[in-house]
């Protein structure tokens, strides 16, 4: 099975997303109890942009050593992008109506914990549908 640049650049993300959940959700999902203070979040925040950084720099970097070729846009992947986007979109709208769903049961207005990692759940599950689809879409036009 010969995967294209484009699938390879899809699976990144798609394994991104995937490690992610691994090593960064468990610390959300255990701190919904508590009420995040600033220091918490940033010390995790820039913890998890310096893991982004170098994870996808390294990524792109094979990707682009071992594929020296150049990606050719076309009208089919025009396609693919709009309607993976689409899928997106639409799953984004139905996310806001969890998250506002997620602030009105939250009785609680110490507790930032469960809100944070609600919004970083429904984020990844997005982006990872997205990134499926998208996968799916180039290996099967």
């Amino acid at each position: 099975m010969s995967l294209s640049k484009k699938e390879i650049s899809n699976l990144i993300e798609i394994v991104f997303s995937i490690l992610f959940t691994i090593i960064f959700m468990p610390f959300f999902y255990e701190s919904q109890d508590i009420s995040f203070v600033l220091s918490d979040l940033m010390g995790k925040g820039t913890g998890i942009i310096i893991f982004a950084i170098i994870y996808f720099s390294i990524s792109y970097s094979l990707l682009e050593f071992i594929y020296k070729n150049k990606i050719i846009e076309d009208e089919r992947d025009d396609m693919i992008n709009s309607k993976s986007y689409k899928l997106g979109y639409l799953l984004y709208e139905l996310s806001l109506f969890v998250f506002i769903g997620t602030l009105l049961t939250n009785t609680s207005q110490q507790n930032n914990g469960a809100i944070i990692f609600v919004i970083l759940l429904l984020l990844l599950i997005v982006s990872f549908i997205k990134s499926i689809y998208q996968f799916y879409l180039h290996r099967t036009h």
